[in-house]
């Protein structure tokens, strides 16, 4: 007699990953709490809520991510809470040491966490072991992810290996991560089966709907033996977020993949998140919120795509994207093909816009890139090109250990710091301040009364701090409609200056006079040894000076554009000859910042 198949379980994600794609992360707490107490009864394996970037989010919004999953485990007793951890960078996008991967571990399942699915951008299975260890120790189900890529590095035979890693590592179930909605039928299949003869765990598939593929993919993973599935309640559902849970419960009814979850127990459910999508409509990206076939087309996720076209607008040079596509799977290649997750798409996306804008590939790279080529993201799935590391690094070797092994313990010095600012040393605060440094502070302090009317964060330890300086205040965005232009004369050149919603730009103005009694600078010329700006920005520092020796590949500038500082590097070796630009100066497109003769 054939051994009749268990259920397939569908997991829930409308509360973490399927908000974090169509509306930013930006349900409240109060928001999210009283529909989770009512989806307690659906029958869910797992209720993923905590963790990724909505942790970010909610402290951005002065809420406590803590006492939030607190409340979600008292309203939730019969559906286990998951939260998505990112390897080595838990919540974050860098790398922490090992006692603060236990710690925030360990605190999370205290706090309510049942289930740790834990993933690396890069699949290497060293940046994965603190956490699957802290949460095996917790004895919590643990699920070990495997980030998902389309790429000659990525076979089967890989797949399989990493999967018998994890589950020699202790993980009770494997999930194949697709956060690009690349997995073809036909994909999905094969990958299933593979993982099914490599391991005796239960089969996960996360997918993306973007390209319009997960449903069918679904179907395929449930015919090749996966026992699990990621949906969400369907206003949060399609889209870049996970297949519809009362579709896949519909379509899987009355065969042998039946859920034996009931549809009647959902509507009340779909009605409530109808609601608050409704609430959130300004929050929602019209990008994200459909199916984008150009996904198959350039094999990147619609978020990265997104990013491009943004950037590409920044610098009006939309007409480029073509080049900028076939730059970015270029960049992506020569860095040993790693899958298209965050933080490496955003990092490949910019510097492929860097290549393409800037005239000459790697005269600028990001130090997130740097890092990479050092190996401090970890190992990739293939070597990185050598001649790009010997550009960009010079003569510095990559690390071959685990990153983390090069961090000393973090934990005791940041609880000293939250004392000295006079906040209770807890590990609610401490993993906080050690997680987000740059706005821990300010939610340590708790909103202005003036401005969110929400409850404050958390109470210092003393009456009366000892005083501490404010950060500077951030200014809000101008709205998208509104845009200044002004003319700023700078030692006898004129620039145009425009600010808008999106950003400043700055660029001089063509044949404008110079002030009357300024001086004439004759233009600077251009040889091979000339460093030139790649495009607008802020030069942050200049490490060398005339008469200097440089070799090939050595920073002479740092230079901040879009939101990340980027080292300008030297392609030729010699001593510089001159120093044209200061720290603090705005630069424009193709200036000479100096030259090595």
């Amino acid at each position: 007699m054939a051994k009749k198949k268990a259920r397939v379980r569908l997991v829930d994600t409308t509360f973490r990953d399927a908000q974090q794609s169509l509306l930013g992360g930006n349900l409240r707490s109060e928001e999210i709490i009283p529909i989770a107490a009512k989806m307690d009864v659906i029958g869910f394996a797992a209720m993923e809520a905590f963790g990724g970037a909505t942790f970010e989010t909610q402290l951005r919004r002065h809420e406590d991510p803590w006492d939030y999953l607190r409340k979600l485990g008292k309203v939730t007793p019969d559906t286990p809470i998951q939260a998505l951890i990112r390897g080595q960078n838990l919540v974050s996008k860098r790398n922490f040491a090992d006692d603060v991967v236990e710690l925030f571990v360990k605190h999370a399942a205290k706090s309510g966490v049942d289930v740790f699915r834990v993933f690396d951008p890069l699949n290497d299975l060293r940046n994965m072991e603190s956490a699957i260890g802290a949460a095996l120790k917790a004895k919590k189900l643990v699920q070990g992810a495997l980030s998902y890529a389309v790429s000659p590095a990525h076979n089967l035979e890989l797949w399989g290996s990493l999967a018998k890693g994890l589950v020699d590592m202790g993980c009770h179930e494997i999930v194949i991560k697709d956060t690009s909605g690349l997995l073809s039928p036909q994909a999905t299949w094969e990958l299933v089966t593979t993982l099914k003869q490599a391991v005796n765990v239960p089969i996960d598939v996360h997918s993306h709907c973007s390209s319009g593929m997960a449903p069918m993919a679904y179907m395929a993973a449930v015919e090749a033996g996966a026992e699990v599935l990621d949906v969400a309640i369907s206003p949060l559902a399609w889209g870049t977020s996970q297949p519809a849970a009362e579709s896949v419960v519909a379509a899987l009814a009355g065969g042998e993949y039946d859920t034996g979850l009931n549809l009647d127990t959902m509507w009340d459910v779909q009605h409530d998140v109808e609601e608050l999508k409704k609430r959130h409509l300004e929050h929602l990206n019209p990008v994200a919120d459909r199916v984008d076939a150009s996904i198959l087309r350039y094999q990147m996720p619609s978020q990265m795509l997104e990013d491009i076209y943004h950037q590409l607008g920044a610098h009006n040079a939309g007409a480029r994207i073509a080049e900028v596509m076939e730059e970015a799977n270029r960049v992506r290649r020569e860095l040993g093909y790693p899958p298209l997750v965050a933080p490496i798409r955003q990092m490949i996306a910019t510097q492929a816009v860097y290549n393409v804008i800037g005239g000459e590939r790697y005269a600028t790279v990001t130090q997130e890139l740097k890092d990479y080529l050092q190996g401090l993201y970890g190992r990739p799935p293939a070597p990185a090109d050598h001649e790009l590391r010997r550009l960009v690094l010079g003569r510095e070797e990559p690390i071959t250990i685990r990153p983390a092994d090069l961090l000393e313990p973090q934990v005791e010095t940041a609880r000293q710091q939250v004392r000295k600012l006079g906040y209770d040393p807890s590990d609610d605060n401490v993993l906080i301040h050690l997680m987000f440094p740059s706005i821990a502070q300010e939610y340590l302090r708790g909103p202005s009364p003036k401005t969110d009317g929400s409850k404050p964060g958390p109470v210092p330890v003393a009456a009366s701090p000892s005083p501490q300086p404010d950060p500077p205040p951030v200014p809000a965005p101008a709205p998208a409609a509104s845009v200044v232009e002004f003319d700023v004369e700078v030692e006898g050149e004129v620039f145009k200056v425009r600010v808008s919603g999106a950003g400043m730009s700055v660029m001089p103005v063509a044949g404008a006079a110079p002030a009357a009694g300024a001086t004439t600078t004759p233009p600077l010329k251009n040889s091979e040894g000339t460093v030139l700006a790649p495009m607008q920005g802020l030069i942050v520092k200049v490490p060398v000076k005339a008469g200097d020796a440089v070799k090939l590949g050595d920073v002479v500038a740092v230079l901040e554009a879009m939101k990340m500082q980027n080292d300008i590097v030297t392609t030729v070796a010699g001593r510089v000859s001159d120093v044209y630009v200061k720290e603090g100066e705005v630069v424009s497109p193709n200036q000479p910042l100096l030259a090595v003769g």
